[in-house]
């Protein structure tokens, strides 16, 4: 759900100038770094893009994760209703998921009159195919967090286990967006770092706070961006279509947002960074508990590598050389890509 801006910017780094005011999309795919995928909102990454994405993974986790003790995990990428539901996103996520529906039976003879008409007619028979699967059964990874609560729900953990600190970038995420997609920085199928965190709600807001101090370090020390955060309504909220901030003391979502050039002195600027204090609704809502019997939060926070990606080249431009001097150390040597006629 699309989170609603509270009009509450802080922590806004001076303006810089950005002598790049092109769109970073099209100049991607005009030289060969992106192509578009089959699928709406989808895109194939040549080397070099690949190279961005896994240096930005790599700055997240040598100046971020590895220095805060998260733990990597994996967290499932098919999310059924009952995960939905616990973690909340049931009550409005259903305009923006991809629905998985598995089929009837896996007996060949029951699918031959499907692969016959192919076979014919060259065509795939989509209407047959609805008839012969099953109801749906959830959808692909829409949030990243939820189907990690799985691993947790309805145990008890040790009070010294606190706070609990994991992260997960074992594949992609799928939404299927509303007004539009557009670029690199809104699509359908999307790849993300998410970070999740729980504990007391002390441990829970001090480890947000501390992500916020890693994050703004990247950003200003390595990056070189321009930046502002605002408050916004938490999904949390958003969910129920309420807006505003939580009525929760110290729970909320911070937005991290940068401007685009291309846009224009007063286009809209593009979020890229979120961190999230949930308050208890993961723990309740799965059944998690501290020995101690303390009441648990928990937090979430994700990378989006498009959006990274999206906000620090529309202000750096593709050309390394343009690059700030702490990013090119990391990037190294850019690859040649591959070659058509």
């Amino acid at each position: 759900m699309a989170r609603q801006n509270t009009g509450t910017f802080y922590g806004r780094v001076k303006k810089k100038a950005h002598p790049f005011e092109k769109d970073p999309t099209q100049e991607m795919l005009e030289k060969g770094w992106i192509k578009r995928g089959a699928s709406r909102g989808q895109w194939i990454h040549g080397p070099q893009s690949t190279k961005l994405f896994r240096t930005f993974e790599k700055i997240v986790l040598e100046e971020l994760l590895e220095p805060l003790g998260y733990q990597e995990m994996i967290f499932p990428k098919l999310v059924p209703w009952d995960v939905w539901q616990k973690s909340g996103h049931a009550k409005g996520v259903y305009p923006e998921i991809y629905y998985v529906c598995p089929p009837k039976t896996r007996d060949p003879e029951y699918w031959e009159e499907v692969a016959d008409h192919y076979k014919v007619t060259k065509e795939v028979p989509i209407e047959l195919i609805k008839e012969k699967i099953g109801d749906p059964i959830g959808g692909l990874c829409y949030a990243q967090c939820p189907p990690f609560w799985m691993y947790l729900q309805g145990e008890t953990i040790p009070t010294d286990s606190f706070p609990l600190k994991v992260f997960d970038r074992s594949g992609t995420s799928h939404r299927y967006e509303s007004g539009g997609i557009h670029g690199m920085e809104r699509v359908d199928e999307f790849h993300r770092i998410e970070i999740v965190w729980l504990g007391t709600k002390e441990q829970v807001v001090k480890a947000s706070e501390e992500l916020h101090e890693r994050y703004m370090h990247i950003f200003n020390e390595i990056l070189d961006i321009e930046w502002r955060k605002a408050w916004v309504t938490p999904w949390f909220m958003a969910q129920e279509g309420l807006a505003g901030v939580s009525d929760e003391q110290s729970a909320g979502t911070t937005d991290y947002e940068a401007p685009l050039p291309y846009r224009g002195e007063d286009g809209e600027w593009l979020e890229f960074q979120n961190v999230s204090v949930n308050g208890d609704k993961y723990p309740s809502g799965f059944n998690v508990k501290s020995q101690s019997g303390e009441e648990l939060w928990s937090g979430c926070s994700g990378v989006g590598l498009e959006r990274w990606t999206s906000a620090f080249l529309a202000q750096k431009g593709l050309d390394p050389e343009n690059w700030p001097v702490e990013f090119r150390k990391r990037f190294g040597e850019m690859p040649e890509g591959i070659r058509f006629f």
